[in-house]
């Protein structure tokens, strides 16, 4: 494995309004890895891998590729560093 993740989110926290949907996360993604995000319904799943794929901006924390912040501000953005979702049908 390498030493230096391909992605990483560190302390990722999401607030919508008063509710707080994620507080201090971290993901790292190394390369050959598959990760898979598990858990309650409402856990946040689902806001991390918006965040991740640029449809949310996170409200405070850092993402980073390749070992350089990013700020995705929107879908497009992330793409262009090779991050996509792509939703079950």
């Amino acid at each position: 494995m390498a030493a230096n993740p391909l992605v990483e989110m560190v302390n990722i926290t999401r607030n919508f309004g008063g509710v707080h949907a994620l507080k201090g996360v971290d993901l790292s993604v190394f390369a050959g890895e598959v990760v898979a995000l598990l858990g309650h319904n409402g856990a946040g799943k689902s806001v991390l891998a918006q965040i991740l794929s640029g449809v949310y901006p996170p409200t405070s924390g850092e993402i980073k590729v390749d070992g350089s912040p990013v700020h995705f501000h929107s879908p497009n953005d992330a793409r262009r560093h090779g991050i996509e979702t792509i939703y079950q049908t």
